[in-house]
């Protein structure tokens, strides 16, 4: 049996894909890469959402700086909140509390005095507000949307 010789086609298949096989991997590597993308794509969106939060709570550090300044020494709370009310933009009332490249950076993309922005708000949809300040209440940074 040793010298006897299969035929050529013993009923083995051909070391080959067939089609649907193809379609099949294809089709997984598609929906894989569909996936892919959709992660890293929110993966930016929540990066930036978590830096405009950042830059939020530095400018509401910078306004609590500020107030503490202002209302400190010879200086009363009552004449600190007259001030920052009369201020229209309040970006430039506290950019000695900030960081140069910060003041810098948010005053570039910032369209009008009472709408801070920053890189990542503008590509989120979102600016920032100072609320005003009563005697009944402290004046906060509040993110809200750009539109």
């Amino acid at each position: 049996m040793s010298g006897m010789k299969l035929p050529a086609n013993s009923g083995r298949r051909p070391a080959a894909f067939t089609l649907i096989e193809l379609l099949l991997v294809i089709a997984v590597i598609g929906i894989m890469s569909a996936l892919v993308v959709t992660a890293l794509s929110n993966a930016s969106g929540d990066a930036h959402t978590a830096m405009a939060r950042q830059q939020q709570a530095v400018m509401q550090e910078a306004l609590n700086a500020w107030i503490a300044g202002a209302s400190s020494g010879s200086g009363s709370l009552s004449t600190a909140r007259a001030s920052y009310n009369a201020n229209s933009n309040k970006l430039t009332l506290i950019s000695s509390y900030l960081d140069p490249l910060t003041s810098t950076h948010m005053a570039d993309f910032t369209a009008s005095p009472d709408n801070v922005q920053s890189e990542a708000m503008t590509k989120i949809g979102q600016k920032l507000q100072f609320t005003a300040w009563a005697a009944t209440n402290y004046p906060t940074v509040q993110m809200v949307s750009a539109d």
